[in-house]
């Protein structure tokens, strides 16, 4: 992938993660989670489970190896195209609920 595509990929994943993280929030107020807070937790837990994806060698191709973005620029392989868009939004929304569901389950446990 190009420079401005792995951009758009990366921006797309933490847009996605914010967003799943924002509907735990809502569905689960108890978490007591500033929005911001919440977003910030989204957009982290979407890219890092977008990065966990792509080592994985079945699913790599679904998210544009990320990983290997630099050395796919060099040989001129990749692309934006439909699947690794679609595959990047999804793992980033469920990056960021799962990390969202977590934080919420450790202040659960920690209030008691």
């Amino acid at each position: 992938m190009s420079p401005t595509e792995t951009v758009i990929a990366i921006a797309i994943d933490m847009l996605c993660g914010a967003a799943g993280a924002l509907a735990v929030r809502w569905w689960w107020p108890s978490v007591e989670l500033t929005k911001i807070a919440a977003v910030l937790a989204g957009m982290a837990g979407g890219f890092a489970l977008t990065f966990v994806a792509a080592q994985i060698p079945g699913i790599g191709h679904l998210v544009g190896h990320a990983e290997n973005a630099a050395d796919s620029v060099m040989r001129g392989l990749g692309g934006l195209t439909p699947a690794v868009l679609i595959g990047v939004g999804v793992s980033g929304l469920l990056g960021g609920v799962v990390l969202m569901t977590v934080l919420g389950l450790i202040r659960a446990r920690v209030k008691g």
